[in-house]
């Protein structure tokens, strides 16, 4: 083989390649940042209304609603859920435990709201 073609035929001729379209990959690449981008404007606007709602209660001693209270904490929560997936990527070891995740089903516990995929 002394050429790069030479050694991606034998690579597809071996079957190592997958047969995509290279427009159809990435049409589907942009296609998921753009949700990626909807999902974290999602995640700051619920964020932003949450620490509003901190804010008036603290400052402005406005008494929160049972509905209000559940909100902030479910804000919390997937607040605390993005800081988690953050620490994961970079310790050695969290891609294998983004994997174990999947294969167990576990993503509502460690993905936050915004970034489940609707049913």
């Amino acid at each position: 083989m002394n050429s790069m073609a030479e050694l991606i035929d034998h690579i597809k001729a071996e079957g190592h390649l997958l047969h995509h379209d290279p427009k159809a990959v990435m049409d589907n690449l942009k296609g998921k940042f753009h949700e990626f981008i909807v999902n974290i404007e999602v995640e700051g606007k619920g964020t932003k209304t949450a620490f509003i709602l901190v804010v008036d209660s603290t400052f402005h001693g406005k008494e929160l609603s049972h509905e209000e209270k559940v909100q902030i904490g479910n804000q919390l929560k997937d607040v605390l859920k993005t800081l988690d997936l953050v620490a994961l990527t970079i310790v050695p070891g969290g891609t294998l435990f983004f994997i174990l995740a999947n294969f167990l089903k576990l993503n509502k516990y460690i993905i936050p709201s915004a970034f489940l995929k609707k049913s």
